[in-house]
């Protein structure tokens, strides 16, 4: 009789113990993703963010658009926020005039528009997005005509 008590405590010190590991498991579970979940909420804001920067570089355009700039290759580095950047309440943006051009993307053959590339970086520096545009300008209207992500490579 007194074997069988000691097979009976054995038996539920290995029971206990898988339930220990069993709960310890769905712990670790939980916490990867309640951070996966912390990670894709920082880049949706981030995302969010870097389009709010276009779209104050936009404004900025049509209020003030730059000159022609030489050689007009995209920022370096955008996401170091390396050169010259103009902060809004969101993150930051760079406007550069890339020139005219008569066959823009998405519009009629033979119109003259004056092509502007804008660089919008979040302010966030976790989860940093940086979203490139290029507008068409002719006369008052301004129209996106094509729009990228830049990965950190970029």
């Amino acid at each position: 009789m007194s074997r069988q008590r000691g097979v009976v405590l054995l038996l539920a010190l290995v029971l206990s113990m898988l339930l220990g590991l069993l709960a310890a498991s769905a712990l670790r579970d939980a916490l990867v993703e309640t951070r996966m979940t912390g990670y894709l909420s920082d880049g949706l804001r981030a995302f969010e963010e870097a389009e709010a920067a276009l779209q104050a570089g936009k404004h900025e355009l049509e209020r003030a658009p730059p000159d022609p700039c030489g050689a007009c290759l995209p920022p370096a580095r955008p996401h170091d926020l390396a050169g010259q950047w103009q902060g809004t309440h969101n993150g930051y943006f760079h406007i550069q005039n890339l020139g005219t051009s008569t066959r823009a993307a998405h519009l009629p053959d033979e119109q003259l528009v004056t092509l502007f590339r804008i660089t919008g970086v979040s302010k966030q520096t976790q989860s940093r997005h940086v979203l490139e545009a290029v507008y068409a300008m002719a006369g008052d209207t301004t129209r996106r005509i094509s729009w990228r992500q830049r990965l950190r490579g970029d």
